[in-house]
C-alpha cells in the first residue's frame, strides 16, 4: 500500500517528540540519584575536514546530513534551505502492527530523486507485540523482511531497533526488569536485519541524558557486535542550551561527551538522528541560534567519529521545530553549511585519483615517421 495519509505521518513524529517532551517536563520535578561516571568526558582536538578521508556525498559534507520531514515537498524544501543536497533522510514505519509495518509507504513518499541511505526508527515489536515475544525470536522472519524491504532501494541504511529505550513513553522501554530481554531482542533484530540486507548499519540510540526508565542507558547495550553506530535523540529541550545548559548537557553522566566516548572505546562511528530546536513548548530555547551553533560545533570536534545527523523539521504546533518557523536558528544553520565540508582542493584530488586510467584505444598514437608537417 503506497501512500500514507498526512496526519498518520505527522502523528508519529508527534508521539515521537511528545515521548521526550512529556520526559522533559517530568525531569523538571524528579530527580533521581545520578550515577558515578563510567567514561572520562575529555573534549577532543577538534578534527579538520583535511584530515578526513574523502567520501563524495550528494551534500560535499563531512559526514552524512539530512532532514526528517513529514512531507516529500519539505525535504526538497529543507534541502534548498540549507544550499546543501540530503545525504540521508529520516523516516518511521506506521507501528500499529507488523503488517502496517510492512506497508511501503514510508520507503515511497520521499523527496523526489533521493536514493541515498535512509534513517529508519523501527519499534522492538509493534502495538499487538510484546518484549517477551521478542526476546524469544517470534519476530525474527519480519525482521528479515523489513532488512530486505530497507535494502532493496537503500542498501546501507541507517536502522533504529527500540530507539529512545530509556524513556518510559515507549511501549519497548527498557526497564531493570526487562532489559535482559530488550538485550536479547536487539540482538535479534540486528542478526536478522542484516540477513536481509548485509550493508545496513545499526543504531544503539538512547535519548540523551540519563532517562527515567534505567539507572543507566548503558545496561541495555546488547554487545559490541551487534551496533555499528552509537546515537543520541537530543532536542533544545530543558535545559535550553544556553552557556550553562549546554555545559550541563555535554558534560554530564550520558550526555554528548560521555556518549561519544562511550563509542570511541568500542570502535564505534556516532549520530544524532534526531535534533532540533523546539518552539512549541515553553520549556524550550525556542528559535535558538546558540543551539544550532553547540551541536555542530561539537559535531565538528568529533567529526573523527561522527556517521550522521538528521535534523528534526517538523512543522506541527507540538515542536515548531522548523528551519522555515525559526529563522535566527536557520541562519545560524546555514552558516554551517560551508564550514563542514571538504575543501576544493581535497574535492579535486579525490576525483583526479577516483578518475579510471585511459583505455589504450583514449591515448593518441604518435605519427608515424615521415608524415610530420
Amino acid at each position: 500500500m503506497a501512500g500514507m495519509p498526512t496526519r498518520r505521518f505527522r502523528a508519529l513524529g508527534a508521539a515521537a517528540l511528545a515521548a521526550a517532551l512529556l520526559f522533559g517536563a517530568a525531569a523538571c520535578t524528579t530527580e533521581p540519584p545520578e550515577p558515578e561516571p563510567t567514561t572520562p568526558t575529555a573534549t577532543p582536538t577538534p578534527t579538520r575536514p583535511a584530515d578526513l578521508p574523502y567520501v563524495d556525498r550528494p551534500s560535499g559534507m563531512i559526514w552524512d546530513s539530512g532532514s526528517f520531514s513529514h512531507k516529500p515537498s519539505q525535504g526538497g524544501d529543507f534541502a534548498a534551505l540549507r544550499g546543501r543536497d540530503l545525504d540521508v533522510v529520516a523516516v518511521s514505519p506506521t507501528r500499529d502492527s507488523w503488517s502496517a509495518i510492512f506497508s511501503d509507504w514510508w520507503l515511497t513518499e520521499l523527496p523526489e530523486g533521493f536514493e541515498g541511505p535512509l534513517n529508519v526508527a523501527v519499534p522492538m515489536f509493534p502495538k499487538n507485540g510484546s518484549m517477551a515475544a521478542a526476546a524469544r525470536g517470534d519476530y525474527d522472519a519480519q525482521w528479515r523482511r523489513l532488512g530486505q524491504m530497507i535494502a532493496k532501494d537503500h542498501p546501507t541504511s541507517y536502522v533504529r531497533p527500540g530507539w529512545e529505550m530509556n524513556i518510559h513513553n515507549w511501549d519497548w522501554s527498557a526497564n531493570p526488569d526487562n532489559v535482559e530481554q530488550f538485550k536479547e531482542a536487539f540482538r535479534r533484530a540486528s542478526v536478522n536485519l542484516k540477513r536481509g540486507g548485509n550493508d545496513l548499519r545499526i543504531v544503539f540510540n538512547p535519548n540523551e541524558g540519563k532517562g527515567d526508565t534505567l539507572p543507566d542507558a548503558t545496561m541495555a547495550w546488547p554487545g559490541d557486535e551487534y551496533v555499528d553506530i552509537v546515537g543520541i535523540d537530543a532536542y533544545d529541550w530543558h535545559p535550553p542550551y544556553d552557556e550553562k545548559g549546554w555545559e550541563e548537557h555535554r558534560t554530564k553522566h550520558q550526555g554528548w561527551d560521555f556518549w561519544a566516548n562511550f563509542a570511541r572505546e568500542r570502535g564505534k562511528k556516532f549520530a544524532v538522528p534526531e535534533w532540533g530546536v523546539i518552539r512549541g513548548s515553553e520549556n524550550s530555547g525556542g528559535d535558538n541560534p546558540k543551539y544550532i551553533d553547540y551541536v555542530y560545533e561539537w559535531m565538528e570536534r568529533n567529526a573523527d567519529i561522527m556517521a550522521f545527523e538528521t535534523y528534526f523539521d517538523e512543522t506541527e504546533d507540538y515542536c515548531k521545530c522548523a528551519l522555515s518557523l525559526n529563522p535566527r536558528a536557520a541562519e545560524a544553520y546555514k552558516k554551517w553549511m560551508d564550514k563542514l565540508v571538504y575543501s576544493p582542493e581535497q574535492i579535486a584530488e579525490a576525483r583526479r585519483t577516483m578518475s579510471p586510467a585511459p583505455s589504450p584505444t583514449d591515448i593518441a598514437s604518435p605519427a608515424p615517421a615521415g608524415t610530420g608537417g
